[in-house]
């Protein structure tokens, strides 16, 4: 039965080509949707959309142009339409109009009209369709050669066999969250990576398909998101823990992304400083957190997390968000060297991105916005 209903729905989306097919198919349901055969739109989609193995789906929808909604405008601007091409003036909506004009030429009015409007609405139709096509394949066709893009394509590959709303979770973190391309295109090798807070290990495990990682430990506290992690990447290790207690081992990279408002200030600093201890010489601490203040983006980053938590998507105790730069004064007491980036890029969020390493100090000073954030340093 269900590859019946597979092969049912392959026919309906036609043959996959060029963006003219698909921009013919919808100006093919636009032309049958401006039809005043009501009733009919479906059996004539299909009727001419199933022997040119065009998407019928998609045309259907174009053809939809005739919803409850649309209609009564539809059908007064093909009537007036109508009435202007066969009399020259259009016609006045009223009772002693209609009685006189009677049934077969408000007919005629509007069957003119219909064809008319269609053929026009379908050759806009097919313009913009044909635009859209267009540009989603070029989209295409470079996603298929950016080395970045086809990772992605992995890593999200990864997870075809989890649960659905582990796969559209992580889908949606992959093609959304720039922390991802951010972590990615760090300068030189990450090595050993040790992600806390790992959740599902997207992140990590895209680090570990991009050639970047050389190994893959990572944490977290929920247990069901560490059975995803590790049907997903079983050459990494995925474990449940308590980051506050934890003992860490040593990294060359260690990866706190959106961890640290889950606990309150004193087990913040006592993680950022075991995680710095934890780095090998050179190696690099990567803190993705919300950048706290005053902003609408910053409220609306926390009105996000709270609904997060109470839905259930994140399982973290209640948050205690602080300014990037108190996250930062703790590294430095660490001895590492800070670099603050925003983190937001395409989001409305305030996330800032907190590079550390090395020994030098540094004092980071932020602006209103983090993404303008001036670094001065000196040798301690």
């Amino acid at each position: 039965m269900k590859s019946l209903l597979l092969g049912l729905w392959r026919r309906l989306r036609g043959t996959p080509g060029s963006p003219a097919r698909a921009a013919s198919a919808v100006a093919l349901g636009l032309f049958i949707g401006c039809q005043p055969v009501y009733g009919l739109h479906f059996v004539l989609v299909l009727g001419v959309c199933l022997p040119l193995r065009l998407d019928a789906v998609l045309s259907y929808l174009a053809a939809n142009i005739s919803n409850p909604f649309l209609a009564p405008f539809l059908i007064a601007t093909e009537v007036e339409t109508g009435a202007y091409l066969t009399t020259g003036h259009f016609v006045a909506f009223d009772a002693a109009q209609a009685k006189a004009m009677g049934a077969a030429g408000f007919a005629q009015h509007l069957f003119v009209g219909s064809a008319v409007l269609g053929a026009l609405l379908a050759g806009v139709g097919f313009a913009v369709a044909f635009l859209i096509a267009a540009r989603r394949q070029v989209r295409r066709a470079i996603a298929e050669t950016d080395p970045f893009e086809v990772a992605l394509g992995r890593t999200r590959a990864r997870y075809d066999r989890a649960p659905r709303g582990d796969r559209v979770y992580v889908a949606a973190k992959l093609a959304f969250d720039p922390v991802c391309r951010l972590a990615a295109e760090l300068d030189g090798s990450l090595g050993r990576v040790l992600d806390l807070g790992c959740g599902r290990g997207q992140l990590s495990l895209l680090l570990l398909d991009r050639g970047l990682a050389k190994s893959v430990i990572g944490f977290d506290s929920d247990a069901r998101k560490i059975e995803v992690a590790r049907a997903a990447g079983p050459e990494a290790s995925f474990s449940v823990a308590d980051l506050a207690t934890m003992p860490l081992s040593p990294a060359d990279t260690v990866l706190l992304i959106d961890v640290l408002h889950y606990l309150p200030a004193a087990e913040q600093d006592a993680l950022l400083t075991s995680a710095a201890r934890a780095l090998a010489p050179g190696g690099r601490l990567l803190v993705r957190e919300l950048d706290a203040g005053p902003s609408l983006r910053s409220a609306l980053t926390r009105a996000c997390e709270w609904l997060a938590r109470k839905s259930g998507l994140n399982r973290g105790r209640a948050s205690h968000y602080r300014p990037a730069r108190e996250l930062c004064a703790v590294l430095e007491r660490a001895g590492l060297m800070c670099q603050v980036q925003g983190a937001s890029e395409r989001t409305p969020f305030a996330n800032v991105l907190i590079v550390a390493g090395g020994s030098p100090r540094v004092q980071v000073e932020l602006t209103a916005s983090a993404s303008s954030t001036r670094i001065s340093a000196a040798k301690a």
